[in-house]
């Protein structure tokens, strides 16, 4: 869903897709504490570890990109030695939205786990 929404994203001008996209932030973030809650500590140290700790990288850089550094930028504005953000830090919230796209990754082992 959210690699069709990214293509979508670059496609079809919609003011519409910020919105979904934060529905669908909102809905990560949910399922993310909700597997934390859950499972405690095993989240981190249980037998799907590597997948847990990409998802929890993944929603952390998210929340990030799309929560923080808006929020960040905001307050960052009103100081007058400030130029925005710095290229690296862009750079680097570029490159953590594409890490969504790995997501798909944990979808095609669950489909393959699935058995006719």
């Amino acid at each position: 869903l959210n690699s069709a929404l990214m293509g979508f994203e670059t496609d079809v001008p919609w003011h519409g897709w910020f919105y979904i996209e934060q529905v669908s932030l909102l809905i990560y973030t949910f399922e993310l504490f909700v597997r934390l809650k859950r499972d405690r500590c095993q989240f981190f140290t249980g037998p799907d570890a590597g997948w847990n700790w990409m998802d929890f990288a993944i929603v952390l850089s998210s929340v990030l990109d799309q929560w923080v550094t808006p929020v960040a930028l905001a307050i960052g504005k009103g100081d007058s030695e400030s130029n925005g953000p710095s290229g690296r830090v862009v750079q680097m919230m570029m490159i953590m939205r594409m890490m969504r796209l790995m997501r798909i990754l944990r979808f095609i082992r669950l489909v393959k786990s699935v058995r006719p």
